[in-house]
Formats: structure tokens, sequence, C-alpha cells
């Protein structure tokens, strides 16, 4: 998330989607405090986001969040402490603290959904909440199919909202990467292999911090449609043949590499 904030902010592409740039973002934290949170957007650079901690804010009665029908006029209360023009994108970590209590029970799921949506439209800004925890079984074989459907609670979630975001570890999934889902209402699904960096941040795989034995393979690889040949690769990177062959397979897999002919490799193109 602080990765996808640090490009909303610029402006920049994410997963070369082009994007544009919000009025303001915000950053709500309703568990572990200022401290914690901040930790990673730091990790990305970016220190002066809108950012308010709720729990830290010793002002604050919490007692108010034991009833069910305050919970979106606390919400809007959060989004009043950010001063949030219209245009702007708050992320509410977790969202679950404002979602009614019981997150299997469908109804007030769907009522807290609605709810906020209301919220949103008449402040003029988009919502990103976090969830703590996914649904999951031990054996792979009863785990849900859709990474969607891992999202701890009700359905109504999904119903009522517009697009779900899954990361999935590769525990979960079997991969070398994390893999990520960008699942909107309005097109179809896509998932996307994530790395971490030198910081620790989830970025596109192709960014994730390589092994010296993959930069040195990839730098000598063309992205030519004739490709590059499997004896200047293994001249050119000097490492040992079985070295470069098993690199070789594991870029293909991930994405990162074309076989072209008998022996040839490209790197993709970038548009």
């Amino acid at each position: 998330m602080a990765w996808v904030l640090k490009r909303l902010r610029d402006g920049l592409p994410i997963f070369d989607r082009e994007t544009n740039a919000p009025a303001k973002l915000g950053f709500i934290c309703a568990d572990r405090g200022e401290l914690t949170a901040r930790y990673w957007l730091d990790k990305a650079d970016y220190q002066d986001i809108a950012f308010y901690s709720l729990a830290d804010d010793d002002a604050f009665n919490t007692s108010r969040l034991r009833s069910k029908v305050t919970l979106i006029k606390i919400l809007g209360e959060c989004f009043d402490k950010l001063q949030l023009p219209p245009g702007s994108l708050a992320v509410v970590d977790p969202l679950a603290l404002f979602m009614g209590g019981n997150l299997n029970d469908y109804t007030n799921c769907a009522v807290a959904c609605l709810e906020m949506r209301r919220e949103c439209r008449r402040r003029q800004i988009t919502l990103i909440g976090t969830a703590h925890a996914s649904k999951q079984k031990s054996d792979r074989k009863e785990r849900y199919e859709r990474l969607q459907d891992r999202i701890l609670g009700s359905t109504a979630q999904l119903g009522y909202g517009d697009t779900q975001l899954y990361l999935a570890s590769p525990e979960e999934t079997g991969e070398r990467f994390y893999t990520f889902l960008w699942h909107s209402h309005t097109a179809p699904a896509e998932v996307f292999p994530l790395g971490r960096n030198k910081e620790g941040l989830f970025v596109p795989w192709a960014e994730s911090a390589q092994s010296d034995g993959e930069k040195k393979i990839l730098s000598v690889i063309t992205t030519n449609e004739e490709g590059t040949a499997f004896a200047d690769i293994l001249i050119a990177s000097e490492i040992p043949k079985t070295t470069v062959f098993r690199t070789l397979q594991d870029l293909i897999k991930d994405g990162r590499l074309l076989k072209v002919g008998h022996g040839r490799y490209r790197k993709p193109a970038l548009n």
C-alpha cells in the first residue's frame, strides 16, 4: 500500500496503468498506532502524507466504538482529521473496525458498505480499506479457488464494494513470487507477480531485488525479436552452465524472459 500511495501521489503508472494524482492522499490508522503504521510509509519515502492515528488520539472516547450505529459517524470524523478536499483518496487500516461488528453477518456488512459509500460520495473521496486476515484452510485442495473469496468476512464486502485487492504469499500459491489480485466490478480480474525490494517493500517482480546471477544474465539479453543465444549468455555472464540454464527457466516462468527459438531468449519489450 505504501508503494501504491507514493505512485499515486506522483501520478506514476501502477502495473502499466496510467494514474491521475488525487487532490490529496490520507491514511487513517485504526489499530497499532502511528509509530508502527508509518514504518512502511517511511520506507517508501512518503513521510508527509496526511495521517491520523485513532489509537494515539487520547481525546477520542474508544467506548463509542462499541455502538454499531455510531461507527460511520466516527469514520467521518476520522476523515475530517485529514481535511480531505473533493477528489482525494483515503486508506483506512483496517476497515473492519467500521463494518458493524460481526464480519460474517451479511446484512451488517452490507449496510456498513452502503453507509460508507454515501459518506464517500458526500465528500467526493475514494476509500481503500485494508483487511487484517484471510480465510485459509491447511489443505490447499480445500481453499477458495478465487483469491477475492479468501478475504475474511461476508461476501457482502465484495458485492457492495467496487474493487477487490488481495495479496497471496508464495506459501498459498506455490509460486516463487507474491501474487497480487486486482479485481474491479467493471473489468476482468488481473493478477500481477510481486517481489520485495531492498527496503522490504512489495514492488512488481521485475523491480524486486534480484540475485547477482539474474542481474548478470538479464543484462546481456536483448529485447530484439531474434533474442540472444544461450552460448552468448554463458560467455558474457561467466556463470556455470547449469546455473544459467536453471535461472533462464525461472525467468521464463516468472514472465521476465521469453524463449523465442532453440537456445535463444529475449526480454519482453516495454510498452
